[in-house]
């Protein structure tokens, strides 16, 4: 079943069909402040972090699933029948009006049509200013003079979530409105900085601020008593719920069209009558649009792809970067699912979304990796989870003691102990310093020197190389990594014994990082790091072989975990695509291991993370055994692992197989089941119910997901090959034999590199000859910014 379509020429996702089964969200702002909205305009806003400067209120998990959010009302006054633009929350009967949402790269679009009045909604925060824009366009196409009543709303937050949900009997009297000269102001009384304002590009013909007076009691949004009885109370109170309320009165003759804009922003009275002058002009709302278009189309340009696969050109050349990008913006804690209830940045997942985009965000990704390195201890582990704000200076003290300020734990507060270390955490840094120097050229960025955590200072080199030897110190009675309290997958816990799967990250670190001390020319180094690279891939090929596959570790106890001998958790996904990816695998127990996981692992909608799933709690293993059969961590599909396994086949050369497992994934390949899928199929998700749930295949959790960067950096790096190394750009695609070959255009440190892959011999791997501007090369270089290079690649 269809309820939308991609739009390729817009590069939007049209959801013609609005009654969804889940929500279906998109990302709005760039910048300070942003939003997460869903196909109906519900969602919040909020400033710098979602935790502590919400703007406005949400309730998740809620019935219906996405209320409040940001609504414009009609009404029409000659007999009082009223809707909304998106199609909730008033939601007409989808045979007497029709819906569309739009959703676009950091904008979405609501339409509707009912009764002869087309009207749209388009929300968008311009680049440079801290507001949210809601450009509305109204138009009748009847016959007749129309006389309608236009009605924004939404509903402001107490800032902390904490504050939103519990303690009332302080919190509703933390916050008052006012409305003057057609500005709603907002302060949080307990914030001497907290203040939000909605205004519009027109004098209003009323208002209300206060949410209660609004709605009405016994009331929701679905039938706002304002609205009904068209008028609003002209509320405002101190204390209470409070909301963005301005009326607009319109008499609008046959094919009359009038656009009314709407700003919901950061700041008083003062900033909104700035703001209000320049939105009030139309050219300028134009022209942020044009913006924030052009800023998407310069990250797009930087890699575009036409391959075979229509799919696979759908998910690269919009929405899979797309979904990466959010991610390196957002941390993951903003959305419908993490709504705000912590905040900071995850060390692994920050990580690996900094190594996957630093060719359309190489400044973010710089910002995350330096974030990363102040959250590195002195002893060479990561601060699981960390607030940047820790390591940056502190503002001025401020002039109250304020029971709403951002709290800054005490330095000894921030550092935990190995008991909450999770041992894979840093190891993903090294890798990510890596590509972000292969893509920019700034191998100065190894000396900057970054203070650590705890005490003491180091350059970034000396960071990498805490990292590695506090891995190789870690170790347990067979030489492995210890899992310490987790390795990636948090409910594996070993009971303190050894992951197979940071003993092949161990490896993977130490040949990125041996490039850095090559380049560096410390002969010491390379000696002393290629000794530990060698010992660790022993271990691994010796340690953790078992028969046909590589087990996922060994218990506290001894107990190997991930056998042929076990009933339940027999095969894991992350340590046999690991122990490939990393090149710890010899090519025969690469081959057997990877036909192990598609013979065990592989479903149409993915590759499960482990399979049997247990049913039988084992503390040993770990609180992954007390998960439902097939959901998340036990037995599930779970996207974050899958591109593991493409490029792991990738290395195997069998593209074949990597398309195999790719397509699987693939969310826009199942735009036409959305009854078994139900998440949006222009993301990935976080997991799919595996085959031993009852729900198998229903996707949860979108676009907050390491699956997204992964995807992306797994199809192009290895299935597409594109690969910038520190003095040339190597194309070494492994693809399907019966491709002719792709075409692309890659923008690699200022230059531009046409690239043709020809495949006459029809083979999976392979490149037999290069031509730079028609001329046969050993490689391809680092040309001059500003040039533009024809690369062709003949495999064979």
């Amino acid at each position: 079943m269809r309820y939308g379509y991609f739009d390729e020429k817009n590069r939007e996702y049209c959801i013609d069909r609005v009654d969804v089964p889940v929500s279906w969200t998109n990302y709005i702002g760039v910048e300070d402040m942003c939003a997460v909205v869903n196909h109906t305009a519900g969602g919040y806003l909020f400033y710098k972090t979602p935790q502590y400067h919400r703007i406005t209120r949400f309730r998740p998990n809620g019935v219906p699933m996405d209320r409040p959010g940001h609504y414009v009302y009609l009404r029409d006054d000659a007999d009082g029948d009223y809707w909304s633009i998106s199609w909730q929350p008033v939601g007409k009967p989808l045979d007497k009006a029709t819906y569309c949402c739009r959703h676009g790269l950091s904008y979405s679009t609501y339409e509707c049509e009912y009764r002869d009045i087309r009207v749209s909604q388009r929300l968008m925060i311009p680049l440079g200013d801290n507001v949210e824009l809601w450009d509305v366009k109204i138009k009748n196409e009847g016959s007749g003079e129309r006389q309608l009543s236009v009605f924004s709303y939404c509903e402001f937050s107490f800032h902390h979530i904490d504050m939103d949900n519990q303690n009332f009997q302080m919190s509703l009297y933390a916050s008052g409105s006012s409305c003057e000269d057609g500005i709603i102001e907002y302060d949080l009384f307990y914030e001497e900085f907290g203040y939000q304002y909605f205004t519009a590009n027109f004098t209003p013909d009323g208002f209300d601020c206060v949410r209660d007076k609004f709605l009405g009691g016994y009331r929701t949004e679905s039938n706002p008593l304002a609205v009904e009885r068209g008028f609003c109370g002209g509320t405002t109170e101190k204390g209470g719920n409070h909301c963005g309320v301005l009326q607009k009165r319109l008499v609008l003759k046959p094919g009359e069209e009038v656009r009314l804009v709407f700003m919901l922003g950061e700041g008083k009275r003062a900033e909104a009558g700035t703001i209000r002058k320049k939105y009030s002009i139309m050219k300028n709302v134009d022209e942020a649009a044009e913006k924030l278009a052009a800023y998407w189309e310069d990250k797009l340009s930087r890699l575009r792809v036409r391959t075979p696969s229509g799919d696979m050109n759908t998910m690269l050349n919009t929405w899979n970067l797309y979904q990466a990008e959010i991610n390196i913006l957002f941390s993951r804690f903003a959305s419908f699912i993490e709504v705000g209830g912590r905040t900071g940045l995850g060390y692994r997942d920050t990580a690996q979304d900094a190594m996957t985009v630093p060719h359309s965000n190489p400044e973010k990704c710089r910002q995350r990796i330096v974030q990363l390195l102040n959250g590195l201890v002195s002893e060479g582990y990561g601060l699981h989870l960390f607030d940047p704000a820790w390591f940056e200076e502190q503002e001025e003290a401020r002039p109250f003691a304020s029971p709403t300020v951002i709290p800054v734990p005490d330095k000894k507060d921030r550092i935990h102990g190995l008991k909450d270390t999770c041992s894979d955490d840093a190891l993903w840094l090294i890798p990510s310093i890596m590509e972000y120097i292969r893509e920019t050229g700034e191998v100065s960025f190894l000396d900057e020197v970054i203070p650590y955590a705890d005490e003491g200072e180091g350059t970034v080199y000396e960071h990498m190389k805490r990292i590695l030897d506090f891995s190789a110190r870690q170790v347990g009675a067979h030489g492995v990594c210890l899992g310490l309290r987790a390795d990636w997958n948090d409910c594996l816990n070993l009971g303190g014994g050894e992951s197979a799967l940071v003993s092949f990250l161990h490896v993977w670190a130490l040949e990125h990082f041996l490039e850095a001390a090559e380049l560096k020319g410390i002969a010491e180094d390379v000696a002393k790091y290629h000794t530990m690279y060698k010992h660790v891939k022993t271990v691994c090929q010796t340690q953790l072989w078992d028969k046909e596959w590589f087990i996922r570790g060994i218990t506290k106890s001894g107990r190997r975990i991930g056998t042929s001998e076990d009933k339940e958790g027999k095969i894991h996904l992350e340590s046999n695509a690991w122990a490939v990816l990393s090149g710890a695998a010899t090519q025969e127990q690469g081959e057997r291991a990877m036909d192990s996981v598609d013979k065990y692992l592989y479903t149409q909608y993915g590759i499960m993370l482990n399979g049997p799933s247990y049913t039988v709690p084992d503390e040993e293993v770990g609180f992954v055994t007390r998960v439902y059969p097939g959901v998340k961590e036990n037995g599930a599909i779970f996207s974050h692992p899958n591109p593991w396994a493409w490029a792991a086949e990738c290395r195997l050369g069998r593209g074949d197989r990597a398309m195999k497992f790719y397509e699987a994934l693939c969310p826009c390949r199942q735009n036409d089941i959305i009854e078994i899928r139900e998440a949006e199929p222009y993301s990935y998700c976080q997991f799919i119910m595996g085959k031993e749930h009852t729900a198998f295949g229903r996707a949860r959790h979108p676009f907050m997901t390491g699956s997204g960067g992964w995807a992306y950096f797994s199809a192009t790096r290895y299935m597409l090959g594109i690969r910038p190394q520190m003095e040339e750009l190597q194309i070494d695609p492994c693809i399907p034999p019966e491709w002719d070959g792709f075409e692309a255009v890659r923008k690699w440190r200022g230059a531009t590199y046409r690239i043709s892959v020809k495949n006459p011999a029809h083979v999976s791997k392979g490149v037999k000859e290069i031509r730079v501007d028609g001329e046969k090369a050993e490689r391809i270089p680092v040309f001059a910014a500003g040039t533009e290079h024809e690369v062709v690649a003949v495999m064979g």
